[in-house]
């Protein structure tokens, strides 16, 4: 017997809150309070941040290193974002954790929300294996491979562009301290940034998957008003009660995941589409081996974020227009005085917005990616 879908998503959002309970930042906890170890990483990120910038200007003469640091920058800058929305929203966090859960506990034994719930759920459970993988995978192999390219080469290669301040990284001791501190920094980043991603995508995919509980609701809804049976009124009266009911809880929802995180969406769209361009700056001047994953990686993350955000936007039209398609006009007076309400609130979708600026749709991919392109060119004739 397959497990209910809540088990399998439950199961995964343990263990994403396992990963951020390790850098002391699962504020989807209710009874999270700032401790020593939240504080620590606060610390460390600042701290990676601030050398960031002293390399800026210990580089300004050296344009390969320079932009070398620009990528691991624009890593601080996405991980600072999260850290911020996990300290700043957390008593919000807990609340959009449990209408997830809430969802799928709502969920009829109809045959056709059960399979809504599974199709979606095997998704995020694909999604989140996929990621983990690729992003942890990718950040191992970027701590170790220089390590044996100085074992068999003896050449000296660091996995960022990150030296420690007043640390020489072209004499041994001063290569092997910012080569540990280095990967010390990939002991904690990519576990957060993994964690973090997954559980946002768990918030957004929730989006969808009450959009689709609710077409079905008024399926169930209009073939209701076209039959004849006795209790005809009175069932008509609470579905429509019900849809609206779930359609406000639904604009709730989208509203306050765009309050706690179009912010840090629009800083990671942006730092995202320079790691790309700068990355491929560099790869011009020097073969940089994580540079050729980063690319793909990164340019699929941005596209699924678009695409993500035009699913959404396109339910929203759908939903809205399966509203104004019901037999509206077999209602009675009073009915259709709920249904008016419910087809104007419809028909104000709610979006996911990039920095609160621009709708998060593959219109920005596509605009974005033209200007990066201009960006990278541009760097090029330098």
């Amino acid at each position: 017997m397959d497990e209910h879908p809540i088990v399998v998503f439950d199961r995964l959002i343990k263990r994403q809150r396992l990963l951020l309970k390790f850098i002391g930042v699962d504020t989807y906890d209710r009874e999270f309070h700032v401790h020593g170890l939240t504080i620590m990483v606060v610390c460390l990120a600042s701290f990676f941040f601030v050398v960031s910038l002293y390399d800026l200007f210990l580089f300004k003469h050296d344009a390969f290193n320079f932009v070398y640091v620009l990528i691991t920058i624009f890593f601080a800058t996405i991980g600072i974002g999260r850290l911020s929305v996990f300290l700043w929203y957390r008593n919000v966090l807990p609340d959009l954790l449990a209408e997830t859960y809430y969802t799928y506990e709502m969920a009829r034994d109809d045959e056709r929300e059960q399979s809504i719930l599974s199709w979606y759920t095997k998704l995020f459970q694909r999604a989140v294996n996929a990621y983990a993988l690729t992003f942890i995978g990718t950040s191992i192999v970027a701590g170790f491979l220089p390590l044996g390219v100085y074992l068999l080469s003896g050449e000296r290669v660091l996995p960022y562009g990150v030296v420690l301040p007043f640390v020489d990284p072209s004499s041994q001791m001063g290569y092997e301290l910012n080569y540990l501190y280095q990967v010390s920094c990939i002991i904690w980043t990519p576990p957060g940034l993994v964690a973090s991603e997954c559980m946002m995508f768990a918030l957004v995919l929730n989006i969808c998957i009450q959009y689709d509980i609710l077409s079905v609701q008024l399926l169930d809804l209009d073939e209701l008003i076209r039959s004849r049976d006795p209790m005809r009124e009175i069932l008509i009266a609470q579905k429509l009660r019900s849809i609206l009911q779930g359609q406000k809880r639904l604009v709730s929802y989208i509203s306050r995941i765009e309050d706690t995180h179009n912010l840090v969406a629009g800083v990671e769209v942006l730092s995202v589409g320079l790691q790309i361009v700068i990355t491929l700056f560099v790869l011009q001047f020097s073969l940089w081996i994580p540079g050729l994953v980063v690319i793909p990686v990164f340019s699929l993350q941005l596209f699924l974020f678009c695409l993500l955000g035009t699913i959404i936007e396109d339910k929203g039209v759908k939903f809205s227009a399966g509203v104004y398609n019901l037999t509206w006009n077999e209602l009675s007076l009073r009915d259709q005085h709920i249904f008016r309400l419910l087809l104007l609130s419809s028909q104000r979708t709610k979006t996911l917005t990039c920095g609160g600026m621009t709708p998060i749709c593959l219109n920005l991919f596509v605009n974005m990616s033209q200007k990066f392109y201009s960006i990278f060119m541009m760097l090029r004739s330098m």
